[in-house]
């Protein structure tokens, strides 16, 4: 399986060709603008960094999948827009279906916190997103191994799948169509009927799903190709990575 991040695209490979071709929604680039005059930026770089949504490059082994499945909302997410959402809105939390908990105990009253200074300690506490129709992750999140902690997942903003630019997420890569996904690694069986089953249900606990053989995902970031009539394909530098490779190429 390979997510190419400028072609906004999943495709599930098969002997060398393409059995299941589908759009993907993938991380926020710095390179909104397409500009081909970014700065090589390096790791002590006080300006110019990469934008901390982006996808990462990486390959490993799709291992399981969650119906309904809940989000662990990570801590840079709840400090820029949760407990400000929150601090709008005191019944934020509760429509999103969000639970907040404190030294892991679940506090029910959240319409009484006062955000504003609640806040400015935001790390002391964890939010969750229950399943249902609100929950960011969608119906569906595939699993597998990596140091970022990013997924394939459903999603309930469908619209996003029409843009031409579909760098919009917060690093997870979303599937425009998560049960054919579903559907091509489990094949059919007992298994797939009870991901259909449980997709189509608003049930209150994520079902685990383990999935077997593992089957390997790829995570790559490619400009410029030829493809299978031998025409060549090139898409935007929405990361500004060709930019980093010509610096450095040119270096040698």
């Amino acid at each position: 399986m390979i997510v190419n991040i400028p072609d906004y695209t999943l495709d599930v490979m098969d002997s060398g060709k393409s059995v299941l071709n589908m759009k993907v929604c993938v991380g926020q680039g710095r390179n909104k603008d397409h500009a081909y005059n970014l700065v090589n930026y390096v790791d002590s770089a006080k300006v110019d960094k990469p934008n901390s949504h982006e996808t990462p490059q990486l390959n490993s082994l799709i291992h399981s999948v969650d119906v309904n499945p809940v989000w662990n909302i990570p801590q840079s997410i709840v400090s820029k827009e949760i407990i400000k959402a929150a601090m709008d809105d005191r019944y934020y939390l509760a429509n999103k279906g969000i639970q907040v908990y404190r030294n892991g105990d679940k506090i029910e009253d959240t319409e009484n916190i006062n955000w504003s200074e609640a806040g400015k300690t935001g790390s002391d506490y964890e939010f969750k997103q229950k399943p249902g129709d609100e929950n960011s992750l969608g119906k569906i999140k595939f699993l597998f191994n990596n140091k970022s902690s990013v997924y394939l997942h459903d999603t309930p903003a469908k619209s996003a799948f029409k843009l031409a630019d579909r760098d919009v997420s917060h690093g997870c890569v979303r599937l425009g169509n998560p049960q054919g996904l579903a559907l091509e690694l489990f094949g059919k069986g007992s298994k797939y009927e009870l991901i259909a089953k449980d997709m189509a249900l608003d049930k209150p606990e994520p079902t685990t799903i383990y999935l077997s053989p593992k089957v390997p995902v790829y995570i790559t970031y490619v400009t410029c190709w030829t493809d299978t009539s031998g025409t060549l394909q090139v898409r935007k530098d929405v990361y500004g990575l060709d930019t980093v490779l010509y610096a450095n190429l040119a270096g040698l």
